[in-house]
């Protein structure tokens, strides 16, 4: 079991950029909506396709007695736990929707509004009943704000994203879930937003459940995700359903392809190191505030080094995203912005170029 963490190496970021393409033929500020692939990880997928191809049901009987467990394992190593605690699901959005059931025995769930719509989504029917606090004007959620709404509402789970995707602020894993325990409440995290690119210790953070999708920062394109689901939890739920929980939410045949794109995107990361890519983005993201400082672009959200994460809102509508667009910098209009994303395989150039675009 580890969550596979190292020492800060020196990288060539220039040479591990090369096998990014999108990052190579744009000014790609989009991860956020969705990471640039590998050269390498579509290879593999590929392969894979050829295999099953070739070999039918022959490989496809191997995925199910190796290759998924392989995956399993370094979708655990990379959180720092155990297979038996993570199930592989296509996307968050419907791995949550097979979870919600069988915690319908915990139905007032607290949420922040705005967060993600398909994080909230399967907690909006009964028996569920939402609680909804409203995130500070520059969309912060203070830890003192979910406490004193935790403690005036006695929520059964907190439901909340690790980063707002509309605002760029992350929240500190840690001490929310803490404070859930402090409340006899479950945490229930979306990492989407965050995935190898934030860091997540699962046990040292005392998470009891966390999912995301693969196709943003983990860099693993689509149908590929997971869930997380302490020991603990994962009893309360086995018990009061009488069903194996992970058998549940993997219920049917995963797509190989999708799940060796993930494997192989593990890989990378865990090749790379989290802590330098975390250096790296903090790095990058610094480096943009700065820049935009210096030229009068406001940065509106996500611009805190308290509860930063890998992306940005700053100021500007349809017009001057499409300006970027047409130079080729590539961004999106979310929250009350644009929205600008840096990951480890931009570079400085990058943002030099975008600030010569807003000028």
């Amino acid at each position: 079991m580890s969550n596979e963490s190292s020492s800060v190496k020196e990288l060539d970021w220039a040479e591990v950029r090369k096998v990014y393409p999108a990052a190579l033929n744009s000014t790609y500020l989009n991860t956020p909506s969705c990471g640039s692939l590998a050269i390498g990880t579509v290879e593999a997928a590929i392969n894979e396709q050829v295999l099953l191809m070739s070999e039918g049901a022959s490989h496809f009987m191997q995925w199910m007695e190796h290759g998924r467990t392989e995956v399993l394992q370094a979708v655990a190593g990379n959180l720092g736990t155990v297979v038996e605690n993570v199930a592989l699901v296509p996307n968050f959005s419907k791995g949550a929707a097979l979870l919600a059931p069988f915690l319908a025995h915990r139905p007032k769930v607290l949420v922040v509004s705005g967060d993600y719509p398909t994080l909230l989504a399967p907690f909006k029917f009964p028996p569920f009943q939402l609680v909804v606090i409203d995130p500070l004007p520059d969309g912060s959620i203070p830890l003192d704000l979910l406490e004193s709404a935790i403690k005036r509402e006695r929520p059964d789970i907190v439901a909340i994203s690790h980063v707002q995707w509309s605002s760029g602020h992350a929240i500190d894993l840690r001490a929310v879930a803490a404070l859930c325990r402090t409340y006899n409440a479950l945490s229930f995290f979306d990492a989407t937003q965050s995935w190898c690119c934030l860091p997540i210790d699962v046990l040292a953070m005392g998470i009891d459940i966390i999912g995301s999708s693969g196709y943003k920062w983990a860099l693993a394109g689509f149908g590929n995700g997971f869930f997380y689901l302490a020991e603990r939890v994962r009893a309360e739920l086995e018990e009061r359903s009488g069903r194996k929980l992970m058998a549940q939410l993997m219920v049917g045949h995963e797509d190989p392809v999708a799940f060796i794109r993930l494997k192989d995107a593990l890989q990378r990361y865990r090749e790379l190191g989290p802590k330098a890519i975390t250096g790296r983005v903090e790095a990058l993201c610094t480096l943009t505030i700065e820049e935009l400082d210096a030229i009068g672009i406001p940065v509106l959200n996500g611009g805190n080094e308290n509860g930063r994460s890998g992306f940005m809102i700053i100021e500007g509508g349809q017009e001057r995203l499409e300006l970027m667009q047409n130079a080729g910098v590539l961004a999106a209009l979310r929250g009350s912005g644009i929205r600008i994303g840096l990951h480890f395989y931009n570079s400085a150039e990058d943002i030099s170029r975008l600030v010569e675009r807003l000028r």
